[in-house]
């Protein structure tokens, strides 16, 4: 009688639970399956080698590769973005000192899919995989919108003029609004305003950040920010430094979802 491979079948398990129950922490995978956490761990990183399982920079959670998951087609380019562009934007921060995260759209916000804000210092508002920026007081959304289609930005500002509230209000000042996306537009990137979420830094001062669109296939997919406490970075740093860099990475991105 040909045995089976106890190894192989604790990996078959964790994949098994992952298709099932992704997002997972490593806790969640040891009370769920029963395998010790050294013994998982193990395990996990072989998956991750493989290129089956990924654990996520912005809540250090596991998932199934967005190779494996049997989800929706529409599911798929956000899980996919957010996967590859994990070790980019680590670099990113790496390089640049900020943490950075990539927003795609979510009908009327922005939904932030990765982040690089745990592995900082930085900045106190780490749990942010999930976070729904407002389009017109976000970095990310006031980026995404001024870089993507007419007809796309008609739509999103006629839903949020009928959603009401103070971004509804404000996006009937289309004197404003038409000056904010030109001017973002031109400068390749858009800035957050300077109240928006309150204070968010580890000494109390407010969060300032910055955004540029990642472009794929003619086509803005989602936004790439990068964010600093307020006064820590110099005005002039913006356009000659973070720009470049952070351009840099959007196509880095690009390619890899091209690959």
């Amino acid at each position: 009688m040909v045995k089976s491979i106890d190894a192989l079948a604790r990996g078959i398990l964790v994949l098994d639970e992952l298709r099932d129950k992704s997002p997972m922490s490593l806790a969640d995978l040891h009370h769920s399956t029963n395998i010790s956490k050294a013994t998982l761990l193990r395990i996990l990183r072989t998956l991750q080698e493989a290129g089956w399982v990924y654990r996520s920079l912005g809540d250090s959670q596991y998932r199934l590769s967005y190779i494996l998951q049997q989800v929706k087609e529409v599911q798929k380019p956000s899980m996919a973005l957010a996967e590859l562009s994990s070790p980019i934007i680590k670099d990113l921060q790496k390089d640049l000192q900020w943490p950075s995260d990539i927003a795609v759209r979510d009908n009327l916000t922005m939904r932030v899919i990765e982040s690089s804000r745990p592995q900082s210092t930085f900045i106190l508002n780490r749990e942010h995989i999930g976070i729904k920026p407002e389009m017109l007081f976000s970095a990310v959304g006031r980026t995404y919108l001024a870089f993507c289609s007419k007809a796309e930005r008609e739509e999103i500002i006629k839903g949020i003029k009928a959603s009401g509230g103070k971004e509804g209000r404000l996006a009937h000042d289309t004197v404003w609004l038409e000056q904010l996306l030109q001017k973002t537009k031109a400068q390749g990137f858009g800035v957050r305003e300077a109240n928006y979420w309150g204070i968010g830094s580890t000494d109390g001062r407010r969060v300032e950040a910055i955004a540029v669109p990642i472009i794929h296939q003619e086509k803005v997919i989602a936004s790439l920010t990068m964010a600093w406490p307020e006064g820590s970075v110099e005005a002039s740093k913006i356009s000659t430094l973070f720009l470049p860099r952070l351009q840099m990475a959007t196509k880095q991105i690009s390619d890899r979802l091209t690959s």
